[in-house]
């Protein structure tokens, strides 16, 4: 096999391997659906994934490669986007909270606590409103934490060779899944997954 260079950030690597447990809206990878994960389940999910980002079949993912998987992470993002009505809207859950569309959010505008907790923390002139600097400022605080994060992520090449395999991004999805396994039975429950969730949010939020 012509070895092939591998120019991989971990962010697209782990896209792969994480991508298995840690689905919005459920557990893509929970081949039965009974709402569990088991590893043989995880495991068949990986030879999948892989085997559609490994084009060639030739066991490594290459540059070309890597770009198809970011493309096709971009169309579903886009697509997942139109489906829940926001049209490529800026803003995020912020903008959509705006309910008379004058470009500010006030308090009555936001419902519940968590709601208010967010508002209060965007809200930095702790004048009762958020304005577009204010959601402009959040935006930038929320990438600064997006590229902080992807500099930190461990890198799935384990042995430095500049080649992710099969196996690589395998370990590093099951060091995910055992970190979920909360009682280790060998299966991520509904229960484990939102559990590992909440705790990876309060470790990026720094509590």
């Amino acid at each position: 096999m012509k070895k092939k260079i591998l120019i991989v950030s971990s962010a697209a690597a782990l896209a792969v391997a994480g991508a298995a447990i840690a689905q919005p809206h459920g557990m893509r990878a929970d081949a039965d659906g009974d709402g569990n994960l088991t590893r043989a389940e995880l495991n068949a999910a990986i030879d999948e994934r892989f085997a559609r980002a490994d084009v060639n079949g030739d066991g490594a993912i290459d540059e070309a490669e890597r770009t198809t998987m970011r493309e096709e992470r971009r169309a579903r993002r886009a697509e997942r986007r139109a489906e829940r009505g926001q049209n490529g809207r800026r803003g995020g859950r912020m903008a959509r909270l705006d309910a008379n569309g004058d470009g500010v959010i006030t308090r009555d505008e936001v419902p519940g606590e968590r709601g208010l907790a967010m508002f209060d923390r965007v809200d930095s002139n702790g004048d009762g409103q958020i304005d577009q600097a204010e959601r402009e400022q959040m935006r930038e605080r929320h990438r600064e934490r997006r590229a902080e994060r992807r500099a930190n992520r461990p890198n799935p090449d384990a042995n430095g060779d500049g080649l992710i395999t099969r196996d690589e991004i395998a370990a590093r999805a099951f060091a995910r899944f055992d970190q979920a396994d909360a009682n280790n039975d060998g299966t991520v429950t509904r229960e484990e997954r939102r559990a590992a969730r909440a705790a990876r949010r309060a470790e990026r939020q720094g509590g």
